[in-house]
């Protein structure tokens, strides 16, 4: 409701075109709840359940493509259960809004995985929909190279090093990773399931590292240009990328201070950079711009006291 508030001041002050995309995600969001439940519905009522197979449930978010800031990122190769899922609710969904294309958001979305592990153990992984993609692989084979990965899913390579070494990590090591160290060696490099990790927690969200550990560095500052998949890794941003950046750091800062009121530098640069680590890995600074803009729009404001700390002006 603050937020649908916010809007309507926006409104009255800038007029209906500043807010028009504001707008129109707010009603994407209401719709989208709406639309769950409708399916949810519609599967109880064809009894899916009773086929004999597995049903995977999915809640989808049907963005209109003007409102959202996006990406052009091919699909990835999604498992064939998914695809089961997906096709169930296009054709519930197309039913209902005829003319309409969906496009699937592959680079954007989570999953929940019911794994088990050596001795019986189960845990329910709460991972990005690339891990799935690439976990789903390992029920049929225990060990898999880079290449076969990157055949098998064609999640962009950049996107696939850094999904794997986020599984491979001290904390989260659901894949053993064959080569020394934190990056991968080459095309070569094998992944293994790991039956022997264990975790006291039941249900285990796997973070994503940051971009910059998944690249394997000739000099410091320097990407490895040997590999043409990392050569691009420090190009320019496209200006309409950079300003669609902007906003979401924005956003994110908004959002983090609205809920925690007041906050210290560093703490709100690293729950910044974790939230947006799905989409982008914002540097430090690229935020502490956003921040300072953020200021002089009084959104913020600095603690008399001590000026690194932040204070959310409502």
């Amino acid at each position: 409701e603050a937020e649908r508030a916010m809007v309507s001041q926006l409104k009255a002050e800038c007029g209906y075109q500043f807010t028009s995309k504001l707008e129109g995600m707010f009603n994407d969001m209401r719709i989208s709840r709406d639309t769950r439940d409708a399916y949810k519905q519609h599967k109880n009522n064809l009894h899916l359940n009773t086929t004999g197979n597995t049903i995977i449930d999915i809640d989808v978010d049907v963005l209109t493509t003007g409102y959202w800031p996006s990406q052009a990122v091919p699909s990835c190769t999604l498992p064939p259960q998914v695809n089961a899922a997906i096709s169930q609710f296009s054709d519930f969904y197309l039913q209902k809004h005829t003319g309409r294309k969906l496009s699937w958001q592959t680079n954007t979305g989570t999953a929940e995985l019911r794994a088990v592990f050596g001795n019986s153990k189960r845990h329910d992984l709460c991972v990005s929909t690339y891990q799935m993609c690439i976990l789903m692989l390992f029920n049929e084979h225990n060990t898999r190279t880079l290449k076969q990965l990157r055949e098998a899913t064609n999640i962009p390579d950049n996107e696939l090093r850094r999904h794997l070494i986020s599984l491979c990590t001290p904390k989260h090591r659901i894949l053993r990773k064959g080569s020394r160290g934190k990056t991968i060696a080459s095309d070569d490099d094998t992944f293994t399931y790991n039956k022997d990790y264990t975790s006291k927690l039941k249900r285990v969200k796997i973070p994503l590292v940051s971009m910059k550990e998944t690249v394997s560095n000739d000099a410091p500052g320097t990407a490895n240009s040997s590999d043409p998949h990392l050569a691009n890794n420090n190009a320019s941003v496209p200006a309409p990328v950079e300003e669609d950046r902007r906003h979401l750091v924005e956003a994110a800062i908004v959002r983090i201070m609205k809920a925690r009121k007041s906050l210290h530098h560093n703490d709100l640069i690293a729950e910044v950079s974790r939230q947006l680590s799905v989409r982008f890995v914002p540097a430090p600074q690229f935020i502490k711009k956003r921040i300072e803009s953020l200021i002089e729009r009084e959104y913020l404001e600095r603690d008399d006291n001590d000026r690194r700390v932040y204070i959310y002006m409502a």
